[in-house]
């Protein structure tokens, strides 16, 4: 099955379990169990396991397309019912993301401009390669210089009503 799988496609599902797993860490923080009945509800949740066991082959971008736009919305909506009930759980928020980000293991080389753009970009969740959300300008050992295209984020949320600024504040 991964002969038609290529390293992008795993390179992306990482990104989605990463942005899976801190969702899941707010909600463990947070014990509203309400709240994550709600979300499982909405959105579903997504399978554990390996790319290769669960990915439907003959779809493969709608596939991880679908898994995006899963943990886009239980993110947006998330953070944006726990801002809804208290404005100062952003300070709680920052602190999970904060600790998430410390943990998350990744080798770069910190004097090295290039290699950090990649360690974020292995990382954070941009929507799909074929958006292309940034745009390259500039890329040395001393500077990466890129254009937000578009962001990708906004729409969802948007969606509850949400501001993606939060979004930008907690990566």
């Amino acid at each position: 099955m991964s002969l038609f799988l290529g390293p992008i496609h795993y390179w992306l599902y990482k990104k989605i379990n990463i942005q899976k797993d801190i969702t899941n860490i707010i909600l463990e923080k947070f014990k509203d169990e309400s709240l994550s009945i709600e979300l499982d509800k909405k959105f579903g949740k997504l399978q554990t396991g390996k790319l290769e066991d669960l990915i439907d082959t003959d779809n493969i971008h709608s596939w991880l397309q679908e898994r995006v736009n899963i943990v886009e919305n239980r993110l947006a909506y998330l953070v944006t019912n726990i801002l809804n009930k208290d404005n100062k759980n952003l300070i709680i928020l920052k602190s999970i993301f904060f600790e998430f980000g410390r943990n998350i293991e990744i080798d770069f080389d910190k004097n090295d401009a290039t290699s950090i753009f990649k360690a974020l970009e292995d990382i954070l969740l941009d929507g799909m390669p074929c958006d292309r959300a940034k745009l390259l300008l500039e890329k040395s050992v001393d500077v990466v210089k890129w254009e937000q295209n578009k962001c990708v984020h906004k729409q969802y949320w948007e969606k509850f009503n949400g501001e993606v600024l939060n979004y930008y504040i907690l990566i």
